[in-house]
């Protein structure tokens, strides 16, 4: 039976996407495996906001590269644990993954490795003009995936 991969967010899941992914994978009699991408360009793009403002100047020091890799390492186990207490309450077989590398070609990669049948991702909310002029990374997924995607959509 292949398994239902639900990506987390870094900015948090919401909690009827774990339920509905949980659920799916009940449902399915199939196993729930829990993704978190850290990716690698989440420092700089943190450190471009910061620098912009004034908050920061324009190189920062490894240091606090590191303290900000290492909150969002945090912020996974976290996500990955309200996942695994679902799972376990719903009694699903359940599998977290924790990886490095640029979200569409690490959810395509794990898609392919793990015999993925549905990947379950949310979509961030796009500012209206921007919401025209490129696609989600959730809807990249979804045109190069080989399985059934489902996407929610991040409310403020």
């Amino acid at each position: 039976m292949k398994k239902v991969m639900l990506v987390l967010s870094i900015s948090g899941t919401p909690q009827e996407v774990i339920d509905y992914a949980v659920g799916r994978a009940k449902k399915e009699g199939a196993g729930l495996l829990a993704l978190y991408i850290l990716e690698m360009g989440l420092s700089d793009s943190v450190f471009d906001n910061f620098s912009d403002i004034g908050f920061i100047g324009d190189k920062p020091s490894t240091e606090l590269s590191e303290a900000v890799m290492k909150e969002y390492r945090q912020r996974g186990y976290e996500e990955i644990g309200r996942v695994q207490i679902k799972a376990m309450e719903e009694a699903v077989d359940f599998e977290p993954l924790m990886e490095q590398g640029e979200y569409v070609a690490k959810v395509l990669d794990v898609v392919r490795e793990r015999e993925i049948g549905v990947v379950v991702v949310l979509r961030r909310q796009k500012r209206r003009f921007l919401k025209y002029l490129s696609s989600s990374v959730a809807d990249e997924v979804k045109s190069q995936a080989p399985c059934e995607v489902v996407i929610f959509t991040e409310t403020d």
